[in-house]
C-alpha cells in the first residue's frame, strides 16, 4: 500500500530595506532632491557601518556587485544600498571601495542643499522668492484661487492669484425671549404653590465675523520657476521680494 506524503514549501524572505531612514548630521541624502538612482561598481569586498563615524561595523559588502547610493557625508563616506556577507544592508562605506562619482556631483548637491534650506525657511514663513517652482509656492501659500497661463514664443508663462482674506467682526441682533418666575418656588417634596411666570419678547446682541478680502497677490512663473511677484498691500508677501537661485539640476 502506498501513502503520499504532503510536500511542504519552505519560502525564505528576502532581506529588505524598509523603515525610517536614520539621518546623520550634515550628510546630503539624495532622496531630498529629484536625482536618478546613482548606482556605483563595487572594487572590491569593503567593510560598512552603520554610522558615518565607522564605530558600529554593519558587515562586508560582497565583491563583485553594484550598489546604490542612498547619501554622502560631509567627511566623503557614502551610504550605500547592497549585499553584504550577511544580507542585505544600507550602510557607510569608504568612497575607495567604489568607482568615483563625477567631479561636480558633490559640489551640485551641496548647492541644491544650501537652495533646499532657503526655501524650507521661506515656506515656513508663508513667503514667495523669484526662482521658486510653483510646487514650492503651493506649499507656501497654498492653492490659488484663480489661475491662468498662456504660450510665449521664449516659453510657457502661468499666474497664480491669491486673495488674502481678514476677519472683521460684525453685531448682529437676534430673537430673544427672557422670562420671569414671580411667587414662592416649592422646595423639592413640598406641595406646589401658585407660581407667576411673565416673559418678554425682544431682541439680544452678537457677534459674528465676516470674511473681507484685504489684499491680493499675483505670481508670476516663466518656464517653471516664479519670474515676477505683483502685490497690493496688506498681501501675504513682504514688500521686498527674496530671490532664490532655480532649482539645481544634479545631474549623473
Amino acid at each position: 500500500m502506498r501513502f503520499l506524503l504532503p510536500t511542504l514549501t519552505l519560502s525564505l524572505a528576502l532581506p529588505t530595506f524598509g523603515g525610517p531612514i536614520v539621518r546623520e548630521t550634515g550628510a546630503l541624502y539624495l532622496s531630498d532632491f529629484d536625482v536618478p538612482p546613482v548606482k556605483l561598481a563595487l572594487k572590491e569586498a569593503a567593510p560598512c557601518y552603520f554610522d558615518i563615524t565607522g564605530n558600529r561595523y554593519a558587515g562586508t559588502l560582497r565583491f563583485p556587485q553594484v550598489v546604490r547610493l542612498d547619501a554622502v557625508s560631509p567627511g566623503g563616506r557614502l551610504r550605500v544600498r547592497g549585499n553584504a556577507r550577511q544580507g542585505g544592508v544600507a550602510a557607510w562605506v569608504d568612497p575607495a571601495f567604489l568607482d568615483p562619482l563625477p567631479p561636480d556631483f558633490i559640489p551640485s548637491l551641496q548647492r541644491a542643499e544650501e537652495r533646499r534650506k532657503q526655501v524650507e525657511e521661506l515656506i515656513a514663513n508663508n513667503e514667495v522668492a523669484i526662482g521658486m517652482t510653483p510646487d514650492e509656492v503651493t506649499r507656501s501659500l497654498g492653492k490659488p484661487q484663480k489661475r491662468s497661463s498662456r504660450t510665449e514664443r521664449d516659453g510657457s508663462a502661468q499666474v497664480f492669484e491669491y486673495i488674502k482674506y481678514k476677519l472683521v467682526p460684525q453685531t448682529v441682533f437676534t430673537p430673544s425671549y427672557a422670562q420671569t418666575i414671580t411667587g414662592y418656588v416649592p422646595r423639592p417634596g413640598e406641595r406646589l404653590q401658585t407660581v407667576v411666570m411673565s416673559g418678554q419678547a425682544g431682541y439680544s446682541p452678537g457677534t459674528i465675523f465676516v470674511k473681507v478680502p484685504v489684499g491680493t497677490v499675483k505670481v508670476s512663473f516663466k518656464n517653471g520657476v516664479v519670474e515676477s511677484l505683483e502685490q497690493s498691500e496688506g498681501t501675504l508677501v513682504g514688500g521686498n521680494a527674496s530671490i532664490v537661485v532655480p532649482p539645481i539640476n544634479v545631474t549623473w
